[in-house]
């Protein structure tokens, strides 16, 4: 028996291809490409469930991607980090705050009058320790230029000489740590903290002018403690701000030596109390940069001031409505000028 002949389109004189049909085989490839592309994405959101970020990793490995070609092909940070020169990092919101004009209402310098107002009736003292930001100490690595001075707003100068008038004894270091890059690194490329040297130049200016105003509080004899040097590594929290997912593969790790002091532990019963955020904690904290994620190095501002004035001081957060003071002669509040002057 012959095959039947294909039919013959009149018009055309051309074969007409018979009517496309799936065979089995074929039909069931399609329903596994299906159900592939249904799973894969579902798999993904479950394993959001498991990890520390709850991101989804398809999209957090595409940024990842992206970022990479942002930042070593077109030089580019993200919408919360610049990327300066030399991989340094900055937020944003600093240099906005530095070159707009219209300053956001604040709180904190009537916070200060009201705790210097209630310390004063008890004849505590309040002493405020103003740490500039990293944009004001490195101009030079957003803008090219000579400078010969920190970046400030007018606005500072006011502010610290209200607060002196309200009787807040205030220490601001900022033309201090300008002079002081000149010999060491201030503040992390990579990271929003500053560095250890740094930190242990501003607690010995603190340590200094409360052993010349008050003499009373710290001790003459030298405490009995144990140091051990940690080198420790982090990629930087503002590092991490442009890519979560692989942070040491975009910029990779600084370094850091810190000091861990055993023998000068916080105490609630010392008459000086320690007020700050992350600037106080960040070398104590282990969930903070160069923590290590380990036991809590204690080479932190505390521990350093408490080595320094022969005596723990009492570590709190940011001050609370209400706080009680009761037995306490000093309050310090290590406050960065930011939140000063935002």
């Amino acid at each position: 028996m012959k095959p039947a002949l294909p039919k013959i389109d009149p018009a055309k004189r051309t074969v007409v291809p018979p009517e496309p049909e799936f065979s089995p085989q074929e039909a069931l490839k399609l329903v596994r490409v299906f159900v592939i592309a249904l799973v894969v994405p579902l798999v993904f959101e479950i394993a959001t469930c498991f990890t520390p970020s709850r991101t989804n990793l398809a999209a957090a490995c595409v940024r990842s991607g992206m970022q990479w070609v942002l930042t070593h092909v077109l030089h580019e940070g993200n919408r919360d980090v610049y990327l300066a020169r030399e991989g340094w990092l900055f937020p944003h919101a600093e240099i906005d705050r530095l070159v707009h004009a219209k300053r956001e209402s604040n709180e904190t310098q009537a916070r200060l009058t009201a705790l210097a107002s209630r310390l004063k009736a008890q004849e505590t003292s309040l002493l405020v320790v103003l740490i500039p930001g990293r944009a004001a100490l490195y101009p030079e690595q957003i803008r090219d230029g000579r400078y010969t001075g920190p970046v400030r707003l007018k606005e500072e100068n006011a502010q610290v000489a209200e607060l002196k008038a309200a009787g807040i004894e205030v220490m601001d270091m900022t033309d201090a740590l300008w002079e002081f890059r000149d010999r060491q690194q201030v503040f992390f490329a990579q990271d929003s903290h500053w560095t250890p040297e740094a930190m242990k130049a501003v607690a010995l200016a603190v340590n200094k002018q409360v052993r010349e105003k008050f003499p009373r509080l710290v001790s003459t004899e030298t405490p009995i403690i144990n140091a051990t040097i940690l080198e420790q590594a982090d990629s930087g929290d503002l590092s991490r701000r442009l890519d979560p997912l692989n942070t040491a593969r975009l910029l990779g790790d600084e370094g850091a030596d810190l000091i861990s002091i055993q023998g000068i532990e916080p105490s609630a019963k010392s008459p000086i109390v320690l007020h700050g955020s992350e600037l106080l904690r960040v070398f104590d904290d282990p969930q903070l940069s160069f923590g290590g994620g380990a036991e809590s190095p204690k080479a932190g501002f505390a521990t350093q001031l408490g080595m320094l004035l022969g005596r723990p001081v009492e570590v709190r957060g940011l001050p609370r409505a209400g706080e009680g003071y009761e037995d306490k002669k000093l309050v310090i509040w290590l406050l960065p000028m930011t939140e000063l002057v935002p």
